[in-house]
């Protein structure tokens, strides 16, 4: 019995470079009508297929969504085979998908050559090719010998024997014009048929070596007779100057005449021509000669001149226009162009107005190509003109190691900084998460215009303002799901920042800025049978659950507590991430926990990201996105101890060399970003 699609998955998310698992999996789904996700989970393998029957395969599954990868995996097999028939026919048929049918019939030549029969069973590429003017002649039985052309029935005697009147007819309309045949009969010279004669002769002395034929009948000897003889002697003595002589005939030399009379006439007009050319040439007027005309002018007595004396005023100097800071034009960016100075007449709100909307940003990057935008995302400088900020929402970046409140705070408002500095032409958007939700600004990436800037600060706002509104779903945000399937991790089991990263390579962003807590726990659910083989192994019980549910609300009393007497001095309230945080301040032994889910580990999440930029931007021959990220840890952990730092670097070096950093606690934070 053949495996379920739901078992196929499960052992290809074990053995993802498994082909023939991944092979068998995709031909499931198209027998199902999921013909796209066969072709999505083709061209998102982590490595091409082993062998040429599985690169075969695997095209023909690709065909439709992806012909350029169908058309490598053919041109892997025709490499590593080129007498391959089913390769030529695959690609042959991914050709007629495109609608190229020169292409197309070129694999079908190569194919037929290799394979008649087989490409004969290729009713609809063959048809379709008949269509297009392009027909390939393969037949099912090529074993067959072609047969022989018949030779000519003129040069065979049995032709003379059976029609030889028809036959001399034939010779002397094929060699001659019917004026000649009319003058023929008209001198009755041996001489016209001298071409009838040569050609017998031709055909009698290719036939000569027969011996054993029949002698001619009494109707041929006639008809023979009838011939005059030719004077062969002359013939053979004098074979090049018969093939120099023409048949000279009256028409002829009228014919003649007629042509030099023709070339005369035309000689004649050309000549007078020439000689009127000549003549108007001789008569064209001269042009006038120009005359030099000398005026001169009376002498006159010079005026001396005179010395006059002239006192500099002072000029106002750079600090005195300087002085005046409502009138100064700043710029959003560095610049590496000095500005003269100058003094405005003009109202200062207007002259601020312009210098922070576009002047600042195109100053910052005077060799940066057009919409690029440069960013200084908390001390990572780079550049983008589709740019993406992915930010945590998570309670991790919300603990007092981290800064609490405040510390978010400044996130926020330096993103919407950072974003306030976009030139008019680069493209952004910012995009929040928390566990499996992520929430977009907008559904695409929007120009970076002033109304739209603004309105960033206040979408940030509420976020993670209030305790008791902590995420996205108590703020009413709108959860954005992700829509493409990549391995190894199904869409629907995504969560974090590996979430957020595929929703972001979907908008078709080129740089994406990161800021997160760190290393999350990422899980794929247990099914029920499992779980329940996983207690039964623990040997589980009622009273352990019981216990678990005890030990969990006493922590939460404890932390309400805790939270009351802060809120009471005006202090914010404790975020925590674990329950374990408040057992270890309480000094409470926890019992043993239940088991968990399945764990999504980082080679995982490492191999989810790369599968993506090939889906989304390889394989459409686009160059890959930046991926850049921010650690913003607590002052409690240890800078050069962070889990599965790694893990980030190696995500950001994979996508265009991105880059990592390390933001430890409040004070940090506040020195990258001059707070």
């Amino acid at each position: 019995m053949p495996a379920s699609t739901d078992q196929l998955r499960a052992q290809l998310r074990r053995t993802p470079a498994d082909w023939g698992v991944r092979l068998e999996l995709a031909e499931a789904l198209v027998r199902e009508g999921s013909g796209q996700q066969a072709a999505v989970l083709i061209s998102t393998a982590p490595k091409d297929p082993p062998d040429v029957d599985s690169v075969l395969r695997a095209a023909q599954l690709v065909m439709k969504l992806d012909p350029k990868l169908a058309m490598r995996f053919t041109d892997r097999a025709l490499a590593q085979d080129e007498f391959n028939v089913e390769a030529a026919l695959v690609r042959a048929r991914i050709h007629q998908h495109r609608n190229e049918p020169e292409e197309a019939h070129r694999f079908a030549t190569v194919a037929a050559a290799l394979d008649a029969n087989r490409c004969a069973r290729e009713t609809t590429l063959m048809s379709w090719l008949a269509a297009e003017g392009l027909a390939i002649h393969a037949h099912a039985d090529s074993s067959k010998p072609n047969q022989a052309e018949p030779e000519p029935k003129e040069a065979s005697p049995v032709a003379l024997e059976e029609e030889p009147e028809e036959e001399a007819a034939t010779v002397v309309m094929e060699e001659e014009d019917e004026p000649v045949l009319a003058m023929i009969a008209e001198e009755d010279t041996p001489e016209v048929a001298a071409p009838v004669e040569e050609s017998v002769l031709q055909s009698a002395a290719v036939e000569e070596p027969r011996k054993a034929e029949p002698p001619p009948s009494k109707a041929v000897e006639a008809q023979v007779a009838a011939v005059p003889e030719p004077k062969t002697e002359a013939t053979h003595a004098e074979p090049e100057a018969e093939a120099l002589l023409p048949i000279i005939t009256p028409k002829s030399n009228a014919h003649t005449i007629h042509k030099a009379s023709a070339i005369t006439l035309a000689l004649v007009i050309h000549a007078i021509l020439i000689l009127l050319l000549g003549l108007l040439v001789v008569i064209v007027p001269e042009p006038p000669v120009a005359e030099l005309v000398g005026i001169i002018a009376p002498e006159a007595d010079q005026e001396q001149p005179q010395t006059k004396q002239i006192t500099p005023t002072a000029m106002p100097t750079p600090t005195a226009v300087a002085a005046a800071p409502a009138r100064a034009i700043t710029a959003a960016g560095i610049s590496s162009i000095s500005l003269p100075d100058f003094e405005s007449k003009s109202d200062g709100p207007i002259a601020m107005d312009i210098a922070t909307t576009d002047l600042g940003a195109s100053f910052a990057m005077p060799f940066s190509p057009k919409g690029t935008s440069q960013v200084n995302f908390f001390g990572i400088k780079s550049q983008g003109r589709r740019v993406a900020f992915l930010i945590d929402v998570e309670r991790y970046m919300l603990t007092d190691p981290r800064g609490g409140y405040p510390a978010y705070e400044i996130v926020k408002n330096e993103i919407a900084g950072m974003i306030g500095k976009l030139g008019l032409e680069t493209y952004f958007n910012v995009i929040l998460y928390e566990g499996n939700a992520v929430s977009a600004y907008s559904d695409k990436l929007l120009p970076a215009t002033t109304a739209n800037k603004d309105k960033i600060r206040d979408w940030l706002y509420p976020v993670n303002r209030d305790f008791e509104k902590l995420g996205l779903r108590p703020i009413g945000y709108p959860v954005q799901t992700v829509s493409s399937e990549v391995e190894p991790v199904e869409a629907r089991h995504l969560s974090g920042y590996l979430r957020a990263i595929q929703f972001a390579l979907e908008t078709d962003v080129d740089a994406v800025f990161i800021i997160c807590s760190g290393y999350r726990s990422m899980t794929i659910p247990r099914t029920k049978e499992e779980r329940e083989d996983l207690l039964k192994k623990m040997r589980w019980t009622e009273k352990d659950s019981l216990a678990w549910r005890a030990a969990i609300k006493k922590g939460q009393d404890w932390l309400a507590k805790e939270n009351a007497a802060r809120k009471a001095k005006g202090i914010p309230q404790r975020v925590i991430v674990n329950i374990s945080e408040v057992w270890r301040d309480m000094g409470f032994q926890p019992p043993r926990s239940p088991p968990g889910d399945i764990q999504i580990t980082a080679e995982q999440r490492e191999d989810q990201v790369k599968n993506a930029i090939r889906l989304h931007y390889q394989a459409k021959g686009k160059p890959k996105p930046q991926i850049n990220f921010v650690i913003f840890i607590g002052k409690d952990q240890d800078k050069d101890k962070v889990p599965q730092l790694e893990h980030f670097e190696n995500i950001a070096q994979r996508a265009r060399s991105g880059k990592v950093r390390v933001l430890q606690g409040l004070a940090a934070l506040k020195n990258v970003s001059g707070k």
